[in-house]
């Protein structure tokens, strides 16, 4: 039974809705400045004579490719194309699903296309080399440009009216972020993902760098160069997410403790989400109280003290304590 005298706060929660919205932002930087002009170079495609050709339409659709004396298909062989290349002398290899052809047994047309579109993998990939470099050097001042003002206001605005319905029957005056608060969370957040992005974004062109050299040595076909870029998108993508929850959780964090502090709460209960996914320090943190200026360890390897949310992949919960609660009225 709960004493009628205690006091009891739900903590707010991290919305989805909050993580979509700075991933959203942070990917439109990221697709902006970095893979959509990638992604553009790979366009272009090599100008073919205006023949009729079942083969050549194929190439050019990227439904096959000539690689190592043969084409390879990018699914099944249909049953037109096979005749097509059966007809030429092609000889199929079940074990390499090649049909195997000298290019000298092939049309004129169909050569000159492949060589255009070999010429025109390294050159593309030469382009998206250069342009890597361009980034690499002017990466500060892409940087600069990435801003998160109008997203923190939504999301602080929002976690503002959580705390207001959840000491809605209480007679507790939540108070209103001053702009210089506002403008300090804020600064943080943005200097803080900042310095993310550049540090990620600095390892990442460095790996694709690696990546397009081995290509050209390689003679990689554009379709490879094709698939190259969409798997390092995804990688981005994924990477967009992790510091929008890893960043937002921790902003977040850092809002409470401002927050509830000026409520008259200077210690908090940590409650951790025990459902065997957690991390066995913050299991062993379920259910003790700490003050806010003085939190716990709440990562062993590096020593450093925090809040609930403040380290990466955190779902813990901060509920905020003063002397007149009663712990177990609220765990």
């Amino acid at each position: 039974m709960k004493n009628k005298n205690s006091l009891f706060l739900n903590d707010f929660v991290l919305k989805k809705a909050y993580i979509d919205l700075i991933q959203h932002r942070l990917f439109s930087y990221l697709w902006d400045f970095f893979y959509k002009p990638m992604f553009k170079i790979m366009k272009t495609k090599p100008v073919a004579e205006n023949e009729q050709n079942i083969l050549l339409d194929a190439i050019k659709n990227g439904e096959i490719y000539y690689v190592d004396g043969g084409f390879k298909a990018e699914g099944k062989f249909s049953n037109k194309i096979s005749q097509e290349l059966i007809k030429l002398g092609a000889k199929y290899d079940k074990y390499s699903k090649t049909y195997l052809i000298d290019k000298s047994l092939l049309p004129n047309v169909i050569v000159k296309y492949i060589n255009k579109s070999q010429e025109m993998a390294k050159i593309k990939l030469e382009e998206i080399n250069q342009f890597l470099q361009d980034i690499q050097n002017n990466l500060d001042q892409y940087i600069d440009l990435m801003l998160f003002e109008d997203d923190v206001k939504v999301i602080l605005d929002d976690t503002g009216k959580q705390i207001k319905q959840n000491v809605k029957s209480l007679n507790i005056i939540v108070p209103e972020l001053t702009q210089e608060q506002f403008e300090q969370i804020e600064q943080a957040y943005t200097k803080n993902m900042q310095y993310y992005i550049k540090k990620w974004t600095i390892t990442h062109i460095e790996e694709m760098r690696e990546k397009v050299h081995k290509a050209i040595l390689e003679g990689f076909r554009e379709e490879q160069v094709a698939k190259m870029l969409q798997t390092e998108y995804g990688i981005a993508e994924r990477k967009a997410k992790f510091l929008a929850q890893n960043e937002t959780s921790i902003m977040l964090a850092e809002y409470k403790k401002a927050t509830y502090m000026e409520m008259g709460f200077d210690k908090f209960i940590w409650k951790t989400r025990l459902d065997g996914r957690e991390r066995l320090l913050h299991k062993e943190l379920n259910g003790k109280i700490f003050r806010f200026d003085e939190p716990p360890i709440i990562d062993e390897h590096t020593g450093q003290r925090g809040l609930p949310g403040e380290t990466y992949n955190c779902r813990c919960l901060l509920l905020p304590y003063r002397d007149d609660n009663i712990l177990n009225d609220i765990i």
